[in-house]
């Protein structure tokens, strides 16, 4: 049985600050991570991801984000590092598509 890790869009989260729980580098954060969004570059990984829609991160108990567990295969903050990187080059290939 592999291990899972709980991936967060806060954890993504540009708007958000280290302490309200963004592990990303401000570089690498994302504007309103979706959990498809996380979901489908979690796929692209091979992470296996599982979303639960239902949620709700402890700090913002009262906002349903969603949450999807992905396959532990390294460092969490590698992995949460390559799925906002990941995101945010699909949603570069999306706005040049649209052009």
């Amino acid at each position: 049985m592999t291990k899972k890790l709980v991936i967060w869009p806060a954890y993504l989260t540009m708007g958000k600050t280290k302490g309200e729980g963004r592990i990303v580098s401000r570089r690498n954060a994302v504007k309103s991570p979706k959990v498809e969004e996380i979901e489908k570059v979690a796929r692209m990984l091979n992470l296996e991801p599982v979303v639960e829609k239902e949620k709700t991160y402890p700090k913002t108990h009262w906002d349903k984000s969603g949450r999807v567990l992905v396959n532990k295969t390294g460092r969490k903050g590698e992995i949460v590092n390559e799925i906002a990187k990941g995101i945010k080059e699909m949603r570069e290939k999306l706005k040049s598509a649209r052009r």
